[in-house]
């Protein structure tokens, strides 16, 4: 690989832990540190999306979207506390900074502008949709570690945001 083209690949971010006494082995709490910060960002990222698409909605159905996404926000946020609180448990250091959740990408910004009800429950949809993958991503490195305090947690978070997609979806036209 030539010398400019090494250097734009993103190297994984190195996990420093604070000493505990937690019996998960050190290498199992590196792997695990490692899988839940993109999620705990990413529950942050579509918290704010959220937020934006409650203050934004427009349409015959916005009390009830305003509502949804509020209520869906929420979950979300209690999500992100969740698994930055496991990630300080296990000696790892939440990203709990613009600076540090920008630098790990995970999900797309919503399109600029959108107003309109179903634009924005398509985009919810999808960025659900697409957490959910990323907590089942998350839960097979706490599998293979044996973490099933964060797997557990994952699943909780799964079944939430599954039902929360489920509610979404109710909002798109019915397709025969």
């Amino acid at each position: 690989m030539p010398a400019v083209a090494k250097s734009l690949v993103k190297k994984k971010p190195t996990i420093v832990l604070q000493k505990t006494r937690n019996p998960v082995p050190e290498g199992a709490r590196i792997e695990s540190v490692r899988a839940l910060q993109p999620v705990q960002c990413a529950a942050i990222e579509l918290y704010l999306q959220l937020k934006n698409a409650h203050w934004n909605v427009r349409g015959s159905n916005f009390e009830g979207l305003h509502r949804l996404f509020e209520e869906t926000a929420g979950d979300l946020e209690q999500i992100a506390d969740a698994l930055a609180e496991r990630v300080a448990v296990l000696g790892g250091e939440p990203l709990a900074t613009v600076q540090k959740l920008a630098a790990v990408p995970n999900l797309a910004d919503a399109p600029a502008g959108m107003k309109a009800q179903d634009e924005f429950v398509r985009v919810i949809c999808d960025r659900l949709a697409f957490y959910i993958q990323m907590l089942a991503n998350a839960m097979d490195a706490f599998e293979r570690n044996s973490d099933y305090v964060s797997q557990d947690i994952c699943t909780k978070a799964t079944g939430v945001i599954e039902k929360k997609l489920w509610r979404t979806e109710s909002h798109l036209p019915v397709r025969s």
